[in-house]
């Protein structure tokens, strides 16, 4: 269905994007009018504008709770993506504040570093291109296997392995997570429903009666102008990583800043930028 397949939004630019979605809601909602103006006497319409104004009333409500339902949704998965993205990160420098009590601690560092850089400069573009990354993937699961216990320090082994493993068993579920919330969007049938019904709610402007034409195209103009905005907005949040409204690598790029910081207080390998 290609109302429901929104990736071709997802390649445009937010102005543009915005253009063509609620100017040609505002453009397809005016030309229907006029349509059926030119066969429907005004006088006859007039006459039934009470009646009219109670089923609007009610079809209104009914679209604005579909259509409430639906951003909420988006936007809660939106949020999600973003938390996700910044507990990942921050599980990240727990394990690479911990690595001096391994003793292979520099090698994990340098792994975690790596996974960083790649997640930023592969990962992110690939995401961003509905593709997930296998070398982002990779290093994360060298980081994971280089992390031994049996590595550890001292009378501190029990309480920093279990750390850092939990910690790094919490950025891997939040990397999963991450990825599988921009696996989707809006269920196809969803999408339908949100078109569907704002061009219902908008054709039953069309049964009120106008004397002048003006108040007509500006009455109808102003709701699908409305109905158009909040679609955008759900276009726009429908995939987190995607388009020109998107969770960026901000936390990971945040996360290598804390890499260098603790790196220049307890310094344990040499690394190449």
């Amino acid at each position: 269905m290609i109302l429901a397949d929104i990736r071709w939004f997802e390649d445009l630019p937010l102005v543009l994007g915005g253009i063509v979605v609620i100017g040609g809601f505002v453009l397809i909602s005016l030309a229907l009018a006029r349509v059926v103006a030119r066969f429907v006497r005004p006088e006859l319409l007039i006459e039934h504008n009470d009646l009219t104004g109670f089923i609007f009333a009610v079809v209104g409500v009914i679209y604005a709770v579909v259509l409430g339902f639906v951003v909420i949704g988006v936007w809660e998965r939106f949020e999600a993506a973003e938390d996700r993205t910044f507990d990942e990160a921050s599980s990240l420098t727990i394990v690479y504040h911990d690595a001096s009590a391994f003793t292979n601690g520099a090698q994990l560092r340098s792994d975690l570093r790596e996974y960083v850089e790649t997640v930023i400069n592969v990962g992110w573009p690939a995401l961003q291109n509905a593709k997930h990354s296998p070398r982002a993937a990779r290093s994360a699961a060298i980081v994971f296997g280089n992390m031994d216990v049996r590595r550890v320090r001292g009378a501190l082994a029990n309480r920093f392995g279990d750390v850092m493993v939990s910690a790094m068993d919490e950025a891997l579920i939040d990397r999963d997570a991450r990825l599988a919330l921009d696996a989707n969007g809006l269920n196809g049938m969803m999408w339908f429903t949100v078109y569907a019904g704002g061009f219902i709610t908008i054709s039953f402007t069309f049964l009120f009666g106008f004397r002048r034409t003006v108040m007509q195209t500006a009455m109808i103009g102003t709701l699908a102008l409305l109905i158009g905005l909040v679609i955008f907005l759900t276009m726009c949040l429908d995939f987190p990583f995607q388009g020109a409204v998107r969770v960026g690598p901000e936390a990971f790029e945040r996360a290598l800043s804390v890499f260098d910081q603790i790196d220049a207080v307890d310094p344990l390998t040499v690394h190449t930028r």
